[in-house]
């Protein structure tokens, strides 16, 4: 193989490497922040529990404070009994200590159903609990995992730019233009095997001429087409051996 298409694909393979570490680098940050939203969502999910557990619990306190109010009402009435010698109004505070009554039996029931709420919802409150610890445990360990792939990525591409300096000084100051120039302007490989006869690249048959000059290796050749610059390999099928 022409020693220039061998650094030629050195030098392909390593711009590739850079473009996919590149997009890497890029991707750590949208993940760094997708790990704290996550984290951040079942911290929010906890307070939200811990909340309505807080509302759970004041209003039973509430209906403890009014039951304890009730109950020194009929003392009010049953004290109001004692001292009145009206037998109408005994009677009418009999009623009223009976209405009293009836009504802190309503209170307790509701108390005893919001009791039994709160003992249905205190594993909902440690599940997320668990959730939350196990997400915060999560976005320490991946946060601290994506500082180490950035390092890691920094060093490969300081390295890589190294060696794509040394390759392009080692090569002909035109050919890196004309390869520059088509990494600008083409997606995918630039310098692209002979395939069947055809440019590897935007499959356009190729002249005879042009597979001999691929062949030979002597020269550089390209697609005259899309520009591609052209190799041959052993390994690539020519039209000839097709027909063979």
């Amino acid at each position: 193989m022409n020693e220039n298409i061998r650094k030629l694909l050195i030098l392909q393979d390593r711009d590739m490497k850079f473009l996919r570490l590149e997009d890497e680098l890029e991707s750590l940050d949208p993940e760094r922040e997708s790990t704290k939203r996550e984290s951040l969502n079942r911290q929010q999910v906890l307070e939200q529990a811990k909340q309505h557990m807080i509302q759970l619990e004041v209003r039973r306190k509430d209906l403890d404070n009014d039951v304890e109010a009730k109950k020194e009402q009929i003392q009010k009435y049953a004290q109001q009994q004692l001292e009145t010698r009206k037998n109408e109004e005994y009677t009418a505070l009999g009623r009223e200590i009976d209405h009293v009554k009836e009504t802190i039996s309503k209170i307790e029931d509701e108390e005893l159903e919001l009791m039994e709420e709160i003992d249905a919802y205190k594993p909902k409150i440690d599940e997320a609990k668990a959730e939350a610890e196990e997400a915060k445990a999560h976005e320490a360990k991946a946060l601290a995992e994506f500082d180490e792939r950035e390092k890691n990525i920094n060093k490969e591409l300081d390295e890589l730019e190294e060696e794509l300096n040394t390759l392009s000084d080692e090569l002909d100051g035109k050919l890196v233009k004309h390869y520059e120039r088509l990494r600008e302007t083409k997606s995918g490989n630039v310098v692209v095997g002979v395939d069947h006869g055809s440019c590897g690249g935007c499959h356009m048959k190729l002249q005879a001429q042009q597979l001999v000059d691929a062949k030979s290796s002597r020269e550089m050749v390209t697609c005259p087409n899309c520009s591609r610059l052209l190799y041959y390999t052993r390994e690539m099928i020519m039209p000839e051996e097709i027909d063979d």
